[in-house]
């Protein structure tokens, strides 16, 4: 008897417990629905910094000749320069070659005439009103090659804030427009994720260089720089 006693109490017990733990378990809350909105925006920025790109070309029946023109010139350039002030740091020669020349005549062909000397003279202008003027001095002191100037900003923070801050304004007015269209409402975020570029440069080509630099009355505009951010955004909606 007491054995049946004891059987029956341990059955009770264990059905005790199994409702108090159906009881305990949560309830699985349906999931909101969501509405995923990709947003643009756009910063912009005055440049502050640019970069000039000078070419040197000469040309010699003699080579020894062909390269010491060139590094009298490029010497008459860097100097011209650094008498603006641009510090020596921020003058550099890139791309230098040296080739001979030889006869387009056939019965010539492999006939030397001559040697030319290529030689680029890379100038970082910080104080970015003196740009027209580097360009002016280089073409003054025998720069026969405007190959490139870029301008850039320095500090892109603040470009790249504004330009978040636009891209999530305009998700979020897509948002808002859907989910009014929808009979919802926003009431939450789930989900945030953001792709930001780089600040571009403003470049000016060769040929639209030395057109400019032909009338020293007509300044180089620097214009201005832009920068893109991009978010995507998963906005919980209301029942």
């Amino acid at each position: 008897m007491k054995k049946t006693v004891h059987i029956l109490t341990l059955v009770c017990a264990l059905f005790l417990m199994s409702c108090s733990a159906a009881f305990a378990a949560p309830q699985q809350e349906t999931p909101r629905p969501t509405l995923s909105v990709d947003g643009q925006g756009t910063g912009t920025a005055a440049p502050d910094m640019a970069t000039v790109t000078i070419g040197v070309t000469t040309q010699g029946k003699d080579a020894a000749k062909a390269q010491n023109d060139n590094a009298w010139v490029s010497n008459q350039i860097q100097a011209a320069v650094r008498g603006l002030g641009i510090e020596e740091k921020d003058i550099q020669t890139r791309n230098y070659s040296f080739y001979p020349n030889y006869s387009t005549d056939k019965d010539h062909r492999n006939e030397v005439t001559g040697y030319t000397v290529n030689n680029s003279v890379i100038v970082v202008v910080r104080d970015i009103k003196l740009t027209g003027k580097v360009i002016d001095a280089a073409l003054s002191n025998g720069a026969n090659e405007i190959n490139s100037l870029d301008f850039s900003a320095n500090d892109t923070k603040a470009v790249r804030k504004v330009a978040l801050l636009n891209a999530i304004q305009d998700a979020r007015d897509k948002a808002d427009i859907i989910a009014k269209g929808l009979g919802k409402r926003i009431v939450g975020i789930q989900n945030v994720s953001e792709s930001t570029g780089y600040i571009e440069t403003r470049r000016f080509g060769g040929n639209m260089l030395m057109a400019v630099a032909k009338d020293a009355a007509t300044p180089i505009a620097p214009g201005s720089l832009s920068l893109t951010a991009n978010v995507h955004i998963d906005f919980i909606l209301s029942d």
